[in-house]
């Protein structure tokens, strides 16, 4: 074989290697729970409605990008937690009249042309038997691309928070100004 045959031929079984590195790995699917809203879920980056809750709130923000790392432009990022004292806001939900009014419960956003989004919310709170969690769904257009729950690190009770989850951990931090600020990249 001479030397520019070895050489195209080399080419050629190095280039699946060199889009496989390309490839980021996908954020892990989790159970979507119980309460996922039955309202439509609204536009809106702010969960906080009332200043009672403005000392348990985080900055929640990052960015949605492909397997290929280009940002995903105009996708939809969908959030929702319980309240302070566990409690959704859902009719399956027990004792769901107690829900904070303060707290919206749920909102979405869309991705700007670089595929960011932000959210104002609560700091995840726990209730009986689960970990603090925010639950996330992405869509793009109509097509479901991701459902999920991200769990605050070190926060998980029991053992329940497998390393099959470990992708899916957050850990707020404090900015110059003293303001919890989780920042996550989501990959689908």
């Amino acid at each position: 074989m001479q030397r520019r045959q070895f050489l195209a031929l080399a080419g050629i079984f190095a280039l699946p290697l060199q889009l496989f590195a390309k490839t980021r790995r996908a954020t892990p699917s989790d159970q979507e729970g119980p309460f996922y809203p039955v309202k439509k879920i609204p536009l809106r980056s702010n969960l906080i409605q009332g200043a009672s809750l403005a000392n348990d709130s985080i900055e929640f923000d990052g960015q949605i990008l492909d397997k290929q790392g280009n940002p995903l432009t105009g996708a939809k990022i969908e959030i929702w937690q319980c309240d302070k004292a566990g409690i959704y806001d859902h009719p399956w939900q027990q004792n769901k009249d107690q829900f904070d009014t303060n707290f919206s419960g749920f909102g979405a956003q869309l991705t700007d042309n670089q595929g960011y989004y932000k959210f104002t919310t609560l700091y995840p709170a726990p209730y009986t038997g689960r970990p603090p969690h925010i639950h996330v769904k992405i869509w793009k257009d109509k097509q479901e691309l991701l459902t999920t729950q991200l769990y605050l690190k070190g926060r998980q009770s029991g053992g329940w928070l497998g390393t099959r989850r470990e992708p899916l951990q957050i850990n707020p931090i404090k900015d110059t100004n003293g303001k919890l600020i989780v920042r996550y990249t989501f990959v689908v």
